[in-house]
């Protein structure tokens, strides 16, 4: 069983799903991050949503050039969850 991350679900309250798709950098022997500081500090991999009629590469390399301004080379999957 996961950890629970963040505010739990409100009751009676519809979610919807959003797939995601995030980027695990190597840089200089460790892993480029980025850092949410409001409304709490929140260390994530860069990477977010999938948009309609956008595929899960298609996503990542957006998200990447959005959140850090880096172009992504040779990408793999190297899992799902």
């Amino acid at each position: 069983m996961m950890r629970r991350v963040g505010e739990p679900p409100i009751p009676g309250k519809t979610y919807t799903s959003r797939p995601g798709a995030y980027a695990i950098l190597p840089l200089k022997g460790r892993f480029l991050m980025t850092a949410q500081l409001r409304p709490h500090v929140d260390i994530q991999l860069p990477g977010g949503g999938i948009d309609p009629g956008e595929s899960p590469l298609q996503t990542l390399h957006r998200e990447v050039m959005e959140e850090i301004g880096w172009t992504i080379a040779r990408p793999r999957r190297l899992g799902a969850f």
